[in-house]
């Protein structure tokens, strides 16, 4: 970095430009403050996050604007210089970004620099000088000072597609407005509402801190705050041009503050599992030939929790009766019971845990954080429960949306490539979902735009402690 010693004190080199997105109305800016010996792709890694693109198509830097007429100067044209990536150095003309800086190519003396993103939609920036700082080395490396509005949504068609898409979300009557509320709601992330007035320059410090550590933070990652290993894992997996609002969902979720329970509720929450664990006992529990529960224990199971009322049949045949069938899948997936020998047994584990509701409260909680049987099922869990967290209300359509989304971030997709159907983030949330409505957590999951009641405070604090197992 550029830092030297200055009268003995370390010191670097900033450099502060103004970042303008050219043909916006008003006007979409940052005042920027980047270190002078960052290399163009650096710049282009600040530029993404300052902006609050994704990082998703092609780029380039010149020293000329790219849509105003060359003009000679002495009489000859100079050609306009070039910086990109090595790979499209393969098929264009000019140099490489990766072996010049931003003090080389951006002075008092050298006037503007363009960077152009996405060259379909054609989003040219003009960066211009504004002053070079000389300031201690621990100084931020990349830091906005201030900015206006946030950027455009990826593939809106340019300034005029995004100038369109302002006025049909402005107004409720226009012929496109639905299809484009939908089209955003997909494409600028479910997590805030889509504000074109909106810029948080905290955020936006907090995501280009964590790219660009200065030399007193060296290895200072996410997971030294007070974020749990979880979802600072699964935060860093997130794009960096995503992470801001995607952390302002993991606030919302109030994970600094301790999961605890009162042994009352924990006794409340977990009764059908210590029911369970009491039925199969020490000595276990043997199951009929075909696997499943005996009839009576099925029958003792409906009565006891007043199931058998909203339940047509006889009620004492597993495999015919949904809720001890799930019940009993759930204790398994969880680790609280297993199958040996045709017989339901304890894990050593669990034994005693029937006389501790607290200690087994806490337990259901480790297992939906840590047992799960692919990757895609434990992301959709840690999704689930940022939502439970937050206590938002609204439609299980909505939240299933959120979580499709965020999957999608995550790298998960369909087997032929293509984005995730509600059916497929029903499969993933199902096990878990039927988890948290068994403690009182979260209603059923049933028809996909069925309201949902919000959150209780008990079920607020039982999905944080699965966060921050």
């Amino acid at each position: 970095m550029a830092a030297r010693t200055d009268r003995g004190r370390r010191t670097r080199d900033l450099i502060r430009l103004k970042v303008s997105l050219l043909d916006t109305d008003p006007e979409i800016w940052r005042l920027l403050e980047l270190d002078a010996d960052l290399t163009l792709d650096r710049v282009h890694e600040a530029l993404q996050i300052a902006m609050g693109w994704r990082n998703s198509h092609l780029h380039l830097f010149t020293d000329t604007d790219p849509y105003q007429r060359l003009r000679p100067v002495d009489g000859e044209f100079r050609e306009p210089r070039r910086w990109m990536t090595r790979a499209d150095l393969e098929e264009l003309d000019g140099l490489p970004e990766t072996e010049w800086t931003l003090g080389q190519v951006l002075t008092e003396e050298t006037g503007p620099l363009f960077y152009e993103y996405d060259f379909g939609d054609g989003w040219t920036h003009r960066l211009e000088f504004v002053e070079q700082l000389t300031v201690p080395a621990a100084e931020p490396i990349a830091h906005v000072e201030r900015g206006e509005r946030r950027a455009p949504p990826e593939d809106c068609g340019g300034s005029p597609g995004y100038a369109e898409l302002l006025d049909a979300l402005a107004d409720p009557g226009h012929e496109r407005h639905q299809e484009l509320t939908e089209w955003v709601a997909a494409t600028a992330g479910p997590w805030q509402p889509f504000d074109p007035d909106r810029f948080d320059v905290d955020a936006v410090n907090r995501e280009l801190a964590l790219l660009f550590p200065s030399p007193d933070d060296a290895g200072r990652t996410a997971a030294s705050s007070d974020t749990p290993l979880l979802v600072a894992a699964l935060v860093e997996r997130v794009p960096p041009t995503l992470r801001p609002e995607f952390r302002s969902s993991v606030r919302a979720a109030a994970l600094e503050t301790p999961a605890a329970v009162e042994p009352a509720v924990a006794e409340r929450m977990t009764a059908p599992y210590r029911w369970l664990i009491r039925r199969v006992g020490a000595d276990g529990l043997a199951l009929t030939a075909a696997g499943w529960l005996p009839p009576a224990v099925v029958a003792e199971a409906m009565d006891e929790f007043g199931w058998d009322e909203r339940w047509i049949g006889k009620g004492n045949r597993e495999e015919w009766t949904q809720p001890v069938r799930r019940l009993r899948e759930q204790a398994q997936r969880l680790g609280l019971v297993r199958k040996l020998k045709g017989r339901l047994v304890l894990p050593v584990a669990v034994r005693k845990l029937d006389d501790d509701p607290v200690e087994l409260w806490s337990f259901v909680a480790r297992s939906l954080a840590h047992r799960h049987g692919h990757d895609a099922e434990r992301d959709a869990t840690l999704l689930l429960a940022l939502e439970l967290a937050a206590g938002r209300a609204g439609s299980q359509d909505g939240m299933l949306r959120r979580i499709g989304f965020g999957l999608e971030i995550l790298g998960w997709q369909a087997a032929d490539g293509w984005g995730l159907t509600p059916d497929m983030v029903r499969n993933q949330v199902r096990s878990s979902w039927d988890v948290f409505a068994q403690l009182g957590a979260i209603g059923e999951l049933s028809a996909l735009d069925a309201p949902d009641a919000p959150v209780p405070p008990e079920g607020r604090a039982f999905v944080r402690a699965v966060l921050q197992s």
